[in-house]
């Protein structure tokens, strides 16, 4: 286990690996036209004999039509180059190649699709495509919908350059004396390239409970297939909890799907001000916690049927096999619950398999049992937050700051994170405002909630070693405030 403060960090920062670009995979695909992708200038030979033939190549976010050079490496992205040879080498054969640079470093795509490195000796050059009849446009995807989060490329520059050679002119080859080139940001959680999805309000109704479940989705920005974030609200809380949540991860490429959940939600404040205490304390029931289990696995099967429904806004724009699950106090039982805490106060299994990271804000130890015996069965990443001065605001209602910081010690080995925000309250969390005015809201523990959780995400739905390493090293710890702490295992 790992702890840091405010005050002490000092660590170096990752240097991307290079190597990754071996595995890149080149497909050939039906292609954009010229006039859709920028040309590269400078067309060249190797003998300096002027040439007619053209260089195009572009890269852009998966599904949008703008053509960029600088990403995130969260986002899915498009690379693709065309090559138009001179007219009369139309229809001979020819040997295509595509070199990969990155600072002194240069590769070449095999024909097996693998990038290899180049010792820009002639000799040793491969091709990666052998045509017979060279086409009037040679259009090759070099990369299609790709995350390079997954290849640890935070940082790194890439310079593609299209070429070919006549298998009628040995020794010479026409290329672009222009790169296509690829930068990809440091990891940034809080750098957003959108802003978030309009919202779906919705209900999902589960025949079986003959239950409504109020629901607000926000779509992914991102075209294509999107992790699903779900997301539970607190005593009293509703589906408008926490959305500066909801939009900042709509915006990073996530949908987000807030639940929720009658019994516990904003109807328990519709009882005379002095019964108020009684059903905060009645809607904290073991029969609600159940409800709200079953709400998460109604809302995920009901997001199955939508993704499988052609007619629906949400067909195929959901990846469910990536769920991650958050929930502030009440919400964080929940969450705590479908993602492998054990209930020893009922009978059945409460875990969704489905859900494949959590997020327990203002979490707690379970009334009955051992902490460690609760926890002993959770193998999935956890990301915990609470705060130093985070009690329930009313007694018997979730735990008191102890209580909250007991969970962490008591996971076991795996990956697990824990952030304790120094004077953070109990709706710090959320939208709600602190002792009846938001002046009492600390600015900066919103930004700092939003940046953790977006790595906590993509690290733990999509595979990201940037943000993996932003975690855990200097990155995270960069952003923290005094007296902030933040700890993992």
């Amino acid at each position: 286990m790992i702890m840091y403060s405010y005050s002490f960090f000092k660590l170096g920062r990752a240097v991307a690996q290079l190597w990754c670009l071996l595995v890149l995979q080149l497909f050939l695909a039906a292609a954009l036209s010229a006039t859709e992708l920028p040309e590269l200038n400078s067309p060249s030979t190797l003998s300096g004999t002027a040439t007619s033939a053209r260089f195009f190549g572009g890269v852009n976010r998966s599904g949008a039509s703008i053509f960029g050079n600088n990403f995130q490496s969260h986002e899915a992205i498009d690379v693709t180059v065309e090559i138009q040879p001179e007219a009369q080498q139309i229809g001979s054969a020819a040997e295509i190649y595509v070199i990969a640079q990155s600072n002194d470093q240069y590769f070449m795509r095999a024909g097996d699709g693998a990038y290899l490195p180049w010792d820009l000796q002639l000799g040793s050059l491969q091709a990666a495509i052998s045509t017979p009849a060279l086409e009037a446009s040679e259009s090759i995807v070099i990369l299609s919908q790709a995350s390079l989060g997954v290849f640890d490329l935070a940082g790194v520059e890439v310079n593609f350059y299209p070429a070919y050679a006549m298998a009628s002119v040995p020794g010479e080859i026409f290329f672009s004396g222009s790169a296509l080139a690829l930068e990809i940001s440091e990891y940034d959680p809080q750098r957003l390239t959108a802003t978030a999805a309009a919202s779906i309000d919705t209900t999902v109704y589960d025949a079986g409970r003959d239950r409504d479940i109020p629901t607000l989705i926000y779509p992914s920005t991102d075209s294509g297939s999107s992790p699903v974030i779900l997301f539970s609200h607190g005593l009293g809380g509703t589906r408008f909890t926490a959305l500066y949540l909801a939009e900042h991860w709509s915006a990073r490429g996530y949908t987000v799907v807030s639940m929720q959940h009658a019994g516990s939600d904003e109807a328990i404040f519709d009882v005379p001000l002095s019964q108020v205490l009684a059903s905060f304390t009645a809607a904290a029931s073991l029969e609600n916690s159940i409800a709200r289990i079953q709400d998460v696995s109604a809302v995920l099967d009901q997001l199955e049927a939508w993704n499988a429904d052609s007619q629906h806004a949400l067909y195929q724009t959901l990846n469910l096999g990536a769920v991650g699950m958050a929930g502030h106090s009440f919400g964080a039982v929940t969450t705590q619950a479908v993602s492998g805490q054990t209930l020893f106060t009922t009978a059945s299994q409460t875990r969704d398999p489905r859900i494949k990271a959590a997020m327990p804000l203002s979490p707690s130890v379970p009334s009955l049992g051992s902490a460690e015996a609760a926890f002993a069965s959770v193998d999935i990443p956890w990301l915990l937050m609470t705060g130093s001065n985070d009690n329930a605001p009313v007694e018997g209602v979730g735990s008191d700051v102890e209580g909250r910081l007991a969970v962490f010690p008591a996971l076991p080995a795996g990956e697990f994170y824990e952030l304790v925000l120094f004077e953070g309250e109990h709706h710090a969390f959320t939208d709600r405002d602190l002792n009846g005015t938001q002046n009492t809201r600390n600015p900066a523990h919103h930004p700092l909630i939003q940046a953790l959780s977006t790595a906590f995400w993509d690290a733990s739905l999509r595979g990201d070693l940037s943000s993996l390493k932003w975690l855990r090293g200097e990155g995270a710890l960069s952003i923290l405030e005094p007296g902030d702490t933040w700890q993992y295992k």
